[in-house]
């Protein structure tokens, strides 16, 4: 005979004799019934998925069974018992110092403290405490260190595993640790999927995420080998929050074109080019030389570099986790890859047009999307004429500005930092890297003539940091004129004194 839940059957009968609505009080304890058997399908399902974890941890030698047969999910784990997991599931490389002499009373966790510390997973053997218990807001930037990544995106894994910041359990470090696993980098990933979000960007799905060294631009433009003499123009990046899924920046893809390539030589995939080029908004000046153009997240358009685990730990608020489909709180965003190399033409109004190229590193910076460009050297801005924007790989809708006379930065001051580097100071903050890619000059009291370039993202408000080039170095009790390289600022009697 069919059995019958008896409380359902009891809040029916109510019902009924209430005309087929439920009374108050009976509402009240269907929805605490109702409550209560979700929180225990979610504790039992919790509790399954850590035994399966910590049981795969038992079959890999990571931990022990207990005797008894209980895998004791609910006990409290130790900083050194994680250690331990992390060191052994994570496949860190063993410390030199691992060989101990018997003689010293070392403690069974001795060599895995010693290898965490030669990994940069802990700072000091000295400072850490073993038996002290493990609690979340320690266990992420541990495993991020292990794992080579962020520590944003370790986070953002225990948040979906509904993991706090206190004490961990043997079954919630269990299931963080197998999770993990999938994250190690490894030589031998291979491409699970790839599809282009845009003109200018691949997404490219791995079985595991790839060693540093063949992230690099040169060895990951030959594991690749697209057909059609397609090339990356920067390195691969992970995204943040993702286990090994990467945004690939390439050339301009051609509409029409089926693009095919096999990393490593191994299984071929083939991508069709994509039509979508990159939604920016408006154009303005910035200096006699240099224009920007931007675009906005609250349109659906975000920058790369707030997306990568290589910058989240830099980027603060401004970082962003997109799920699988690109999608935040509900948006669709199209995502700005990197725009080394990238060019666009600029036409003066009744003129020729002009190339004008990206300057690096100015895309995504101080929480701006505002990517730069410049005209060639020693040509400006004629003030009063309309200049129209245009590219292969992006649309602008505000795509003309009508140049101004804008005055050059002003040099305040130079400061030596040590034999190859000085400091320069402006005037003014510019509130943006203007620095970026200019040059001044420094002609010694000996006869010596140096050349130093602005040194990429160092600016601190209105200093940034200069490296003399060609390997020069200041010579001690000389003094040094300074001035720009150029137009793009303008310097009253700049002295620098390299004595030591």
């Amino acid at each position: 005979m069919k059995k019958v839940n008896r409380n359902a059957a009891i809040v029916a009968l109510s019902a009924l004799i209430s005309g087929g609505a439920l009374l108050p009080f009976q509402a009240q304890a269907s929805s605490l019934t109702s409550v209560a058997n979700v929180q225990k399908a979610a504790v039992a399902n919790f509790n399954q998925q850590a035994e399966q974890a910590v049981q795969q941890l038992v079959n890999q030698g990571v931990i022990q069974g207990y005797g008894n047969g209980k895998l004791m999910i609910e006990k409290n784990v130790t900083n050194a018992e994680l250690i331990k997991m992390i060191v052994i599931a994570l496949k860190l490389d063993p410390s030199d110092s691992t060989q101990h002499d018997e003689s010293k009373n070392d403690k069974w966790y001795s060599s895995y403290i010693d290898t965490a510390v030669a990994n940069g997973v802990i700072d000091s053997a000295d400072k850490f405490q073993p038996n002290k218990p493990a609690e979340g807001v320690d266990v992420a930037p541990m495993i991020a260190k292990a794992l080579q990544r962020d520590v944003k995106s370790v986070q953002y894994w225990m948040e979906g595993l509904k993991l706090g910041n206190s004490k961990m359990t043997r079954g919630q470090t269990a299931q963080l640790i197998t999770l993990s696993q999938k994250a190690v980098r490894s030589a031998s990933a291979e491409i699970l999927s790839i599809k282009a979000l845009n003109q200018i960007t691949f997404e490219v799905a791995f079985t595991a995420p790839l060693t540093l060294d063949d992230e690099t631009t040169v060895v990951a433009n030959a594991n690749f080998a697209f057909d059609h003499d397609l090339k990356l123009v920067n390195q691969p990046r992970l995204k943040t929050g993702a286990i090994a899924t990467y945004i690939v920046p390439v050339q301009t893809m051609t509409a029409g074109t089926t693009y095919t390539t096999n990393y490593k030589g191994l299984k071929t995939h083939s991508v069709a080019a994509s039509t979508e080029k990159i939604q920016l908004q408006d154009v303005r000046q910035v200096t006699s030389d240099t224009f920007e153009v931007d675009s906005f997240r609250t349109d659906g358009v975000v920058d790369y570099g707030y997306l990568i685990s290589a910058y989240a730990g830099g980027r603060g608020a401004n970082a962003m986790i997109l799920d699988e489909n690109n999608m935040f709180n509900g948006q669709k965003m199209q995502v700005i890859s990197s725009l080394a190399t990238r060019q666009a033409t600029l036409t003066p109004e009744g003129g020729a047009p002009i190339t004008v190229n990206y300057v690096g590193y100015t895309q995504s910076t101080d929480g701006k999307q505002e990517p730069k460009f410049r005209l060639p050297a020693g040509t400006t801005l004629t003030p009063g004429v309309k200049y129209t924007v245009s590219a292969d790989w992006f649309e602008l809708e505000n795509n003309t500005f009508v140049a101004q006379s804008i005055n050059p930065l002003t040099i305040a001051s130079v400061s030596k930092v040590d034999a190859e580097t000085v400091n320069v100071t402006l005037s003014a903050d510019p509130g943006d890297e203007l620095f970026a890619y200019r040059s001044v000059q420094l002609k010694g009291s000996d006869g010596t003539t140096l050349t130093a370039q602005y040194k990429v993202q160092t600016r601190q408000g209105a200093v940034g940091v200069f490296e003399l080039q060609n390997n020069a170095k200041l010579a001690a009790g000389v003094d040094y004129e300074v001035t720009p390289v150029g137009n793009w600022a303008v310097a009253n009697a700049i002295t620098l004194s390299a004595s030591l």
